[in-house]
């Protein structure tokens, strides 16, 4: 068979101090990209042409680290099969969502939307029998939606009411992107790299995406003046295709479960960027949302081994 069994890759090594630490490193980089998505939003450029770019940024690094490390290689299917699927539902629809709604959202009730992707990949979990329903984490999983109401039922919670069809709009990319994940742990490819393996996840969303930029007509102009929209664009997937690849390790040493958890560091950084950079100031129902999400992404941690 040459996928891995689900039941046999989804019992996770106990995470040490370099897995920590790598997804601290994940969070700062992927916080640091929630900023630059809604620099290069707000620059003019539109969403699908938006993330094509910063896929083929993100395939072209890869692929050259890829080339360089391990030499060309023909693909099996199953790794075909990884790259699309991981393509499609990890980056191609998270990222037109994502810079559609940054183009309306603060960047940090952008970040604020990622850290429900752990409470996502539970779920997810729980659903598909990888994991047992936990009374501490099903309460956090409840903690954290009531850490969404508050940013979407408020009134004077959001900068506009009219936002909150964007809230909910970065939570299906986190949706997502916990489908993602949770495909990501269980039928990652045997005797498959993570470099190769980021690689060809970002190639599968450059074939995904090209088509609908290039028929209508919304992709980049490539060959003119770089301005903020090129650099901030190239910013995001630079970032991406370094942090995705750091994500697939801690995945495969420490499951996907415990990897999810980056989204707790992806918060913190996303709204101090956003504060840093575009001098954003938030209300009080999204500093108290803040806090029981943060409270939720901690009930569900990784059960110890």
């Amino acid at each position: 068979m040459d996928t891995v069994a689900a039941k046999s890759q989804r019992t996770p090594q106990r995470a040490g101090f370099a897995s920590y630490a790598l997804l601290f490193l994940m969070g700062i980089a992927w916080g640091l990209s929630l900023a630059l998505l809604k620099l290069a939003s707000v620059s003019g450029g539109h969403p699908i042409g938006l993330a094509l770019w910063q896929v083929c940024v993100s395939g072209g690094i890869m692929s050259a680290l890829s080339l360089g490390l391990y030499g060309l290689s023909v693909p099996r299917i199953s790794v075909l099969r990884f790259s699309i699927i991981c393509g499609a539902v990890g980056i191609s629809f998270p990222a037109i969502a994502l810079f559609w709604a940054a183009k309306h959202l603060p960047a940090g009730i952008v970040a604020l939307a990622f850290a429900t992707m752990p409470l996502f990949t539970y779920l997810l979990s729980v659903m598909f029998r990888v994991e047992q329903g936990d009374g501490r984490r099903l309460f956090g999983v409840a903690i954290g939606m009531l850490g969404m109401l508050l940013v979407i039922l408020p009134e004077g919670s959001l900068p506009s009411p009219g936002l909150a069809p964007w809230v909910l709009l970065t939570l299906a990319a986190s949706l997502s992107m916990a489908t993602e994940n949770f495909y990501a742990g269980g039928f990652r490819p045997i005797d498959s790299r993570s470099i190769q393996l980021s690689c060809g996840r970002q190639l599968g969303a450059v074939i995904l995406l090209a088509p609908f930029a290039f028929a209508t007509g919304t992709a980049i102009p490539v060959f003119e003046e770089w301005g903020t929209l090129q650099w901030a664009a190239t910013g995001t997937g630079a970032l991406s295709a370094m942090a995705f690849t750091v994500l697939l390790y801690v995945i495969k040493t420490a499951g996907p479960i415990f990897a999810s958890q980056t989204a707790y560091v992806i918060t913190l950084a996303g709204v101090a960027w956003g504060m840093i950079l575009f001098g954003e100031r938030h209300s009080i129902f999204i500093w108290a949302a803040l806090v029981l999400t943060l409270i939720s992404v901690v009930l569900v941690k990784p059960r110890k081994d």
